[in-house]
């Protein structure tokens, strides 16, 4: 198991897209908290308060979508360039490679997550310096959005993941995702929000302490995403079985 979760992190570090996709994010966040810290400043929100802190952070988690693209890549990507083949042959079990698959997806969430959180906090300062504030580092709220996004972004790779085992096809995998949570989960949140609280991306936003909605805890929402994570993939396995590569 150990080889096969390093062989798909070598695969990683050495294909083009992961660092494209870890480069949008890093662009993303960067643009996210300026504007965040601009227009809330213009708004004359107090940005060294408690509040002001979460609205300006929670948006380090903006990349998060990125992410789950990039598992579903890792994943569905085997089946669009035709090495899957050679992937179960070397391995016949195939719940193994699923499980190193998702490992490397949750693992590289991690990474992203730490470095969109370090662009977030930095970016932040220079620009509450840049407004003549100072950036309450430190502080509980401070660190609970964090931590929440780098639980965010891993739990996004390991979902990514797992859509993509369920629906080999890479495409379609990436184009009924971007459908479920770009467009179908906000309007079940305008029309139902207490229906839309339970879909995936409102979890996400609970983690970072997304102030513009009526989320579930943090802790309720990771726990909910990650049981969403190992269920879609224990799906995928058992038909995984039962198909040809």
């Amino acid at each position: 198991m150990k080889a096969l979760i390093s062989a798909e992190i070598f695969k990683l570090r050495t294909v083009r897209t992961g660092w494209v996709l870890l480069g949008t994010v890093v662009a993303i966040t960067m643009l996210s908290v300026a504007a965040a810290v601009s227009g809330l400043a213009d708004a004359s929100q107090d940005l060294e308060s408690a509040e002001g802190v979460k609205a300006v952070l929670h948006v380090a988690g903006s990349g998060a979508l990125f992410v789950l693209m990039l598992g579903i890549t890792i994943t569905a990507g085997e089946y669009r360039h035709r090495t899957a083949v050679d992937t179960f042959l070397t391995t016949p079990k195939r719940s193994q490679v699923l499980v190193a698959k998702l490992i490397s997806a949750l693992s590289t969430g991690v990474v992203y997550g730490l470095v969109a959180t370090s662009v977030a906090v930095v970016t932040a300062v220079i620009a509450y310096q840049v407004k003549g504030l100072s950036l309450p580092l430190g502080g509980a709220i401070f660190w609970q959005i964090l931590i929440g996004a780098v639980v965010y972004a891993a739990l996004f790779g390991g979902l990514g993941a797992s859509i993509g085992s369920l629906i080999r096809n890479q495409m379609v995998a990436i184009i009924v995702t971007i459908a479920v949570m770009i467009i179908a989960e906000p309007m079940v949140i305008v029309l139902a929000p207490s229906v839309g609280r339970w879909f995936p991306a409102a979890m996400g936003r609970a983690l970072v302490s997304d102030p513009g909605g009526n989320y579930m805890s943090s802790p309720v929402a990771g726990l909910m995403l990650f049981i969403y994570v190992g269920a879609i993939m224990i799906i995928a396995a058992i038909i995984e079985r039962r198909r040809d590569a």
